[in-house]
């Protein structure tokens, strides 16, 4: 199958940049086209990769089955219009393509794979007895209450049971995910929306029943990032620097998008590098440690994979029978894994008994794909990339 050129898309603007098929574009020029800040690499050295002396044979990998016929992976980089796909083995890079004019420098927004970031700097600062997460939301954030989020507390925040009144559905223009979007300066906004991601959040009303099941919202997250500033006293922009970014050895800079007041978009609006976001994959399989020191809390990680408590089957980010923890996806498989996913097909996916890492930059023809073949693929990929000679089994 024939993949697009990125070259030949239509050119996005600051209008349309995160729209079909503009995102083409967009997805890797948000710096361009939205208010963006910095969140510094520090002044250390960046963390090398070795590559390794058993590469992963792309040319003879099979993947599961599309219309009853298995897939080379040549075809799921077609089929996914992935612009960049990375595969680690332990320290070791086994598998590594840029397509069209991606390159390794170019950073790309991960979407919502920034929630994995977030909930990993929460377990930071829980390791530092700043948030006590049986606490309610509007005890660190007072202008919630009677709110949306005021009556969840900070863990229903972290596993998504929080039940705020809040419409996900992408392809729905009127839903509360496009409404944050055009707080947040991601879209044009409508002459009623409100300015600011912040006030946007503060002024949603009615909720369901907090913990009583799974329910996916991006405004979750900018409420979580927000506990987490009142929490510390510092920006989030300065928490993700000092407790994540500085310290997991990247290349370069990663940045955030923000909103006119500066406040940052959390829930999606990461971007960075490719081997910069296997850097913090690698982190974290790593236990949280890099050159033994411990960045992120070792009981944080393994609290997260344990997975929650309800079924998230039904969310088209998830796998069958697969839970949600900490900002972060675990399908419950025989590995033990765990990932981050973002529209249009951002994926850092960890296999902790292959120890091998997948990071995809994409951009997807729909905002949420296929994502449970996807979730199939990049566990075969895993699996081969760990045992070469075995061919990968679907899981």
């Amino acid at each position: 199958m024939k993949r697009d050129d990125r070259r030949h898309s239509p050119e996005a603007n600051a209008q349309n940049w995160a729209t079909p098929p503009y995102h083409r574009q967009g997805l890797r020029r948000v710096e361009q086209l939205v208010r963006c800040a910095p969140l510094s690499r520090g002044d250390g050295p960046a963390r090398e990769f070795g590559l390794a002396d058993e590469p992963l044979d792309w040319s003879a990998l099979a993947l599961p089955p599309v219309g009853g016929a298995e897939i080379s992976g040549d075809e799921f980089l077609a089929r996914t219009h992935t612009d960049a796909l990375l595969v680690m083995r332990g320290e070791q890079i086994v598998f590594e393509r840029y397509l069209d004019d991606f390159t390794p420098a170019t950073r790309h927004i991960v979407m919502s794979i920034s929630k994995s970031f977030c909930g990993m700097l929460a377990g930071c600062l829980v390791e530092a007895a700043l948030i006590d997460l049986a606490s309610p939301t509007s005890r660190y954030v007072p202008e919630l209450a009677g709110g949306s989020f005021g009556g969840a507390t900070v863990q229903q925040l972290l596993d998504m049971t929080a039940a705020p009144h809040y419409d996900m559905a992408y392809l729905n223009p009127d839903a509360e995910v496009h409404a944050g979007d055009r707080a947040a300066g991601w879209r044009p906004r409508r002459p009623d929306d409100v300015a600011g991601t912040r006030r946007f959040l503060a002024g949603l009303r009615g909720a369901g029943v907090h913990g009583a099941g799974f329910q996916y919202c991006s405004g979750t997250t900018d409420v979580l990032a927000w506990v987490l500033e009142r929490a510390a006293g510092l920006d989030y922009r300065e928490l993700m620097t000092r407790h994540i970014w500085s310290r997991i050895g990247a290349e370069a800079d990663a940045f955030i998008t923000v909103d006119e007041f500066g406040a940052p978009y959390a829930c999606a609006g990461m971007g960075m590098r490719l081997r910069d976001l296997a850097r913090f994959g690698r982190l974290v399989l790593d236990r949280g440690y890099r050159d033994g020191q411990a960045v992120i809390p070792a009981s944080w990680i393994e609290h997260t994979r344990r997975g929650g408590q309800f079924d998230t089957s039904e969310e088209p980010d998830a796998a069958r029978h697969g839970t949600y923890k900490n900002q972060w996806w675990v399908p419950a498989d025989d590995h033990g894994s765990f990932y981050g996913v973002g529209i249009f097909g951002q994926y850092l996916w960890l296999d902790p008994v292959a120890d091998v890492l997948v990071a995809k930059f994409s951009a997807e023809d729909a905002p949420v794909p296929d994502n449970s073949y996807e979730i199939r693929a990049l566990s075969a990929i895993a699996r081969a990339a760990a045992h070469p000679a075995i061919v990968p089994q679907e899981t």
